[in-house]
């Protein structure tokens, strides 16, 4: 490594590595640093990416993507104790294929690693930032052990663990109350098991969001030859189940166990989830000599339906690199804001602002799944006269919430995604 660069990537994930992408296209000379062994091995995430900057930024992307299986069916899934309710809703095919699959993301960033090292990037593994170093109240570096590398501009990518951020002061300190653990599971099927019990064609993927009493929210994704399984867990409220055991109770559901039969663990990961949404976001995630970028500013979605966190990452990479672009040395890249607002970006985090505060409320996965299961039971269960919805719905509410109190906050929900 050369003791100076123009740009010092610190994190390999998907907003470290667009940026760097998108700087060598004007002319930077730029290293990521990535502490992991590999691009992507201490990332974790469910399973799926949106495709949309991929087809804006990198030509025929879809040739040689480590693409698992197209999304073709979306499913939302309330699990009651021994029942489920399923919201199924299937995707045709578009003209240019589906809008997002399935992957893994240690293979992507595989991929995504090997297209920025094309443009001449350094991409370093196994090297811990250990400081940011600052002269002045400007970044001008980074420190690694007992070396130190030096650089006009830092960019700083380094995911939910902003540890690095955090020590300098450039952001606050998230509350415990907007942290969750997101477990995942990887599970060896077999494409044809996979096809057969998620009715499935060869290409064709699933993405399945499921609701509980016990484990909260969870979530299965369908590769080629595995299915990733897993769950959110929020400590403050699922303190009668240890975290270890959440994903565990998840698959001996007798649906969830009946499509996993057979199957072989062969990974098993968790990582902390931000969760407070656009209160989390860095309303400055710039200063002198340095940019924020990627879940390390708090630009990751969550709409109650899906999360969106790659396709944000690469797309304030982008931005990123153009702020620095167009930033005269010695000054801030403000401009880093003025684009993301131009994207809309910052206006859609605050259009679902309300969502973190919905999904943190109890009620959602012990109330309304027992109330749901209940109703339905009734309706669907042979047993002498029918009642009406109206019968079954006071008997699976009455006496433990109020009608008025359950539509005022079902219209609330409704209003907020």
């Amino acid at each position: 490594m050369s003791e100076r660069y123009d740009v010092i990537v610190v994190g390999g994930g998907p907003a470290g590595l667009s940026t760097a992408y998108f700087l060598a296209d004007h002319g930077y000379n730029t290293i990521v640093l990535e502490r992991g062994s590999e691009p992507g091995s201490k990332n974790v995430f469910g399973g799926r990416i949106y495709t949309y900057p991929l087809d804006k930024y990198f030509p025929d992307w879809r040739k040689d993507a480590p693409i698992e299986r197209w999304v073709r069916r979306e499913a939302l899934s309330i699990l009651c104790e021994d029942n489920i309710v399923n919201l199924e809703y299937e995707i045709d095919r578009k003209p240019n294929g589906y809008d997002s699959f399935t992957a893994f993301l240690s293979r992507f960033l595989k991929w995504l690693a090997l297209k920025v090292e094309e443009k001449n990037v350094v991409v370093a593994t196994n090297v811990r930032v250990d400081e940011i170093l600052f002269r002045d109240n400007i970044a001008y570096g980074v420190r690694i052990g007992d070396d130190k590398l030096e650089a006009e501009y830092i960019v700083i990518a380094e995911g939910a663990n902003t540890l690095l951020s955090e020590r300098h002061g450039l952001r606050r300190k998230i509350s415990p109350r907007d942290i969750a653990v997101g477990i995942k599971e990887v599970i060896r099927l077999g494409r044809e098991k996979i096809n057969e019990r998620f009715c499935l064609g060869d290409e064709e993927g699933l993405a399945q969001f499921l609701i509980g009493s016990r484990f909260g929210g969870g979530f299965i994704y369908t590769m080629k030859e595995y299915v990733s399984i897993g769950v959110i867990y929020r400590p403050l409220l699922n303190n009668q189940i240890e975290a270890k055991d959440v994903i565990e109770e998840l698959k001996i559901h007798p649906h969830l166990s009946k499509l996993l039969r057979d199957g072989v663990p062969v990974e098993y990961s968790a990582h902390i989830v931000r969760e407070a949404g656009y209160s989390d976001l860095m309303h400055k995630p710039y200063g002198r000599g340095y940019i924020v970028v990627g879940d390390a500013a708090g630009l990751i979605l969550n709409t109650g339906f899906t999360v969106r966190g790659v396709d944000l990452a690469i797309e304030s990479g982008r931005l990123a690199a153009e702020a620095i672009h167009k930033t005269p040395p010695g000054e801030e890249p403000a401009v880093y804001m003025k684009l993301l607002r131009e994207k809309e970006i910052i206006k859609t985090l605050k259009k679902f602002r309300k969502v973190s505060k919905i999904l943190s409320n109890e009620r959602i996965y012990t109330k309304y799944p027992e109330y749901i299961c209940q109703i339905l039971d009734k309706i669907y269960t042979v047993d002498e006269l029918p009642e009406t919805l109206n019968e079954s719905f006071k008997k699976a509410v009455g006496g433990k919430t109020s009608i008025i109190r359950l539509i005022f906050e079902l219209l609330t929900m409704v209003r907020s995604l």
